[in-house]
């Protein structure tokens, strides 16, 4: 996808990267697992569609009518593949079962440590120069009438101090609800952050004894040695109690690290109503109480793949909270939903911000359209801004490095 700055961040540190492969299992909804041949085929078929369907947005993003999603662009290109009989009915099955996996189109580098190097190396010189104020909370932004230090911010300690600019980098959901907080907020600005939708991805990951899944044949039955990276559950319908609503499931598989890396854990993506079921449900609990509702939860589906036995429950279950932090806007990260009409304009105004008076804006939000959802994007979006701050306060013929 281009030039990722989180992939030279991490080649300069000596973080490692993990490169998924193509190696899939796949659950249909009675519960049963397909011919390991049969997933790949099928997520093979996704990828393709995917990037028909992106070349055809570059090309024709102006025709396209705001009621239509990625998904139905999926069903007419299967349906003219099914009417050709270049497919059959059962491919067209999964094939439109997976496209609305999230995990499907994970393309990118993983990371199978942290974030721990990289972090060090990018935040040296804010933490050796800057004053940085934890547990402070910026309650509101004002732009005053032209000079130096003319943006007022004012904190949750009921201090308010003065700046030459300010660059704004709370998640696109904090902005939903807070607007009213950066005072005299171009209208323009306003509406891109309504208009612009806010996803609610979640992880849970789920570490076990042993990675059971990979039991003897299922990597070699297409003569690979690959370890699992992907595994999918159609709509189930065997969780009347637990999902009644069938939502989709999905993970990747840690065991497909190489080694020093691998480990024994599924991490598993949930999103949209699943995921504000989840967060819901574990809101408050701990310990044990946690542990017993995550497996009881997830069970249904870790319990069908290939190799498990009751040998084989969890150690430990660990998930993510994003809907229900106020601070990172009770979501993840901005996505774009059927009925947007305007979202590439919503995007740079949002990114453009208000540099007359000197209040800008960061964040994956703002990012080139090719890094909008991601760590990267946030990563540019921040140097960009910061390169715009830094030449409007230079002389017209110096050059910024």
């Amino acid at each position: 996808t281009g030039f990722n700055p989180i992939v030279e961040l991490a080649k300069e540190t000596g973080t490692p990267l993990h490169q998924w492969k193509e190696s899939t299992l796949l659950i249909d909804g009675e519960g049963s697992l397909l011919a390991q041949s049969e997933a790949n085929e099928a997520l093979k078929q996704v990828w393709e569609i995917l990037e028909e369907a992106m070349e055809h947005s570059k090309i024709s993003s102006e025709q396209i009518d705001s009621a239509a999603s990625l998904y139905t662009f999926f069903e007419a290109w299967c349906d003219r593949a099914l009417q050709s009989g270049r497919m059959t009915g059962r491919q067209v099955e999964l094939v439109l079962g997976m496209s609305q996996m999230w995990g499907a189109y994970v393309e990118d580098c993983f990371i199978p440590t942290n974030y721990k190097k990289i972090m060090a190396l990018i935040s040296a010189i804010p933490l050796a120069r800057a004053h940085i104020q934890f547990n402070t909370t910026m309650t509101s932004i004002e732009a005053s009438t032209g000079g130096e230090h003319s943006v007022g911010v004012t904190t949750s300690d009921g201090k308010k101090q003065y700046f030459d600019g300010v660059v704004v980098t709370a998640p696109l959901g904090w902005l939903k609800q807070h607007k009213e907080c950066v005072r005299q907020l171009h209208p323009r600005i306003a509406s891109a952050i309504d208009s612009i939708s806010f996803g609610r991805l979640e992880k849970v990951l789920v570490e076990f004894p042993k990675a059971f899944w990979e039991s003897a044949g299922i990597g070699a039955e297409n003569g690979s040695n690959d370890n699992i990276s992907f595994i999918h559950w159609l709509s189930p319908s065997y969780t009347t109690q637990s999902n009644p609503r069938q939502w989709r499931l999905e993970c990747v598989s840690f065991h497909a690290f190489p080694q020093p890396y691998r480990r024994n854990i599924l991490l598993f993506y949930t999103f949209g109503d699943c995921s504000s079921h989840v967060t819901a449900s574990i809101y408050g609990l701990q310990g044990a109480a946690r542990h017993q509702w995550l497996q009881e939860f997830f069970e249904p589906y870790y319990s069908r793949l290939p190799g498990y036995t009751t040998g084989c429950a969890p150690l430990r279950l660990l998930a993510t909270e994003w809907c229900n932090d106020d601070l990172a806007g009770n979501g993840s990260y901005s996505n774009f939903q059927v009925d947007m009409t305007d979202a590439a304009h919503d995007v740079e105004a949002i990114r453009h911000g208000m540099p007359d008076q000197h209040i800008y804006f960061a964040g994956e939000h703002t990012a080139p359209f090719d890094g909008l959802g991601t760590v990267a994007g946030a990563y540019t979006s921040g140097e960009k801004v910061a390169r715009r701050i830094v030449e409007g306060r230079q002389p017209a013929n110096a050059t910024v490095v």
